[in-house]
């Protein structure tokens, strides 16, 4: 009987921590499409979290499928370059705030924070980068991609960018 109250007493901590920590990751969207937004975004954080490769290739912007020859070839690319991270150097990644959000003739586009902690070789660095996403269907459902990259720019990925969309600097505070 102990060990069941004690079972039931984790469960209801546990549920109670998730709920509360969901609370804290939406920034009370304005709208269904800032929902719809986080809703896409967490989901391509969860399948991250859990290295669910080809769920989080779905969230990624079809230009950068492409550029790598396919969602499975995306998949395994990204497979093999998490393998180089040890599974406890992130500590923490979510959706932060939506920056904005902009209507054009062809799609929905909009700036969403990223933020991300980790622990490598004794130091906890913490990044806030920005992804860029695209609907193609009103708002519903959205891919991203991060505008962040020194490696290539959002036009590169999406050459009709609207020249609206204001992206800021990626941040970045390293800890010793």
């Amino acid at each position: 009987m102990r060990n069941i109250l004690l079972c039931s007493f984790i469960i209801i901590h546990v549920v109670i921590a998730c709920k509360n920590g969901a609370d804290k990751l939406h920034h009370n969207p304005v709208n269904e499409t800032e929902a719809n937004i986080y809703r896409s975004a967490d989901s391509m954080m969860a399948a991250f979290k859990r290295k669910d490769w080809s769920t989080f290739a779905q969230y990624n912007h079809p230009a950068m499928m492409k550029m790598m020859g396919g969602p499975e070839a995306f998949a395994s690319f990204i497979g093999e370059q998490m393998k180089q991270i040890p599974d406890t150097a992130i500590k923490k990644l979510e959706t932060g705030k939506i920056l904005q959000v902009v209507k054009t003739n062809n799609d929905q586009q909009c700036v969403v924070e990223q933020k991300m902690e980790m622990h490598l070789e004794g130091a906890t660095i913490f990044n806030t980068t920005y992804l860029i996403g695209e609907s193609l269907d009103g708002g519903k459902n959205w891919t991203f991609f991060d505008a962040s990259t020194k490696a290539m720019a959002p036009k590169d990925i999406k050459p009709d960018i609207s020249p609206e969309l204001k992206i800021p600097e990626k941040k970045q505070e390293v800890r010793e």
